[in-house]
């Protein structure tokens, strides 16, 4: 086994390291059971492989970030694939910064739960590449790191897309009370009156409304009683279209109180002869 640390990797990778807890002991991190799931697991077994090779090179610094990657994914916290601004690449800068954006867009698929040791694979030697790029003096590591990684992201593949979690629908505002008015002394629905009619019930079907609550009324052309009459009439004209157009409806009349335009008593007045919809849920 060699002795001798790799100097030039120290510095970049105690900063790697900083702020971690790092651990040395392979055997002891290869020996955790894994408490994740298969994508932890593969993660686990691949950064120890990775660890050992460090280990063998005499590479301490480079031992303790596999071998503390591999300690996190044997605890089920699977670590996200390195960042290329993590360290300070001499060789095949560009190749690895298109290798990154293809590994991270394969690991936001399913591919780690449907292929979990490709994608193990795929991420811990890219990581490795990035490290011997990082070193730059041993062309040979850099190309097995290299082909290691190329070979298993071919192969790091789900079988789907991730699913977007469907956006909840905004529920339609209730809208705007609609008002139906009648010709002196008539509940017969007008052609204008039928038509608004039927804006207000695709209006009250668009906002899921449960019914349309119905208010009658009445000018004050006649006297109280017959107008209280009228305008239950005239209510019940409005709830019968409504009913027809599929709405259902509550109803209330009152006659000639509540004038929308106030009259003395025997004053015939359009806009008191009405009957007033509003939705509710």
């Amino acid at each position: 086994m060699k002795t001798v640390i790799k100097a030039g990797a120290v510095l970049g990778t105690v900063a790697l390291l900083a702020g971690c807890s790092t651990n040395y002991n392979v055997a002891e991190v290869s020996a955790m059971a894994d408490q994740g799931g298969a994508f932890a697991s593969a993660l686990h077994k691949r950064y120890i492989e990775r660890a050992e090779f460090e280990n063998n090179e005499g590479d301490w610094p480079s031992v303790g970030f596999f071998n503390s990657r591999a300690e996190m994914a044997a605890m089920g916290n699977a670590p996200e694939v390195q960042m290329t601004s993590d360290r300070n690449l001499k060789v095949d800068v560009s190749a690895i910064d298109s290798a990154y954006a293809t590994l991270s867009a394969a690991l936001k698929t399913n591919a780690p739960q449907a292929a979990p040791d490709a994608c193990a694979r795929a991420q811990t030697w890219f990581e490795h590449w990035m490290e011997q790029s990082a070193e730059g003096h041993q062309p040979a590591d850099i190309a097995t790191a290299r082909a290691g990684y190329e070979t298993a992201i071919s192969e790091c593949k789900g079988d789907m897309m991730p699913m977007a979690k469907p956006m909840e629908k905004p529920m339609a505002e209730m809208p705007g009370s609609f008002i139906i008015y009648f010709d002196h002394n008539s509940a017969e629905l007008t052609s204008v009156s039928k038509f608004v009619l039927g804006i207000a019930a695709s209006a009250g079907k668009g906002a899921h409304a449960a019914r349309a609550n119905l208010i009658g009324f009445a000018d004050r052309s006649g006297n109280s009683a017959y107008n209280l009459a009228l305008s239950q009439k005239r209510t019940q004209a409005v709830a019968k279209a409504l009913s027809a157009l599929g709405m259902s409806s509550a109803q209330s009349s009152v006659g000639e109180t509540n004038l929308q335009v106030m009259t003395a008593d025997g004053v015939r007045e359009g806009q008191n002869r009405r009957v007033e919809i509003i939705f509710q849920r």
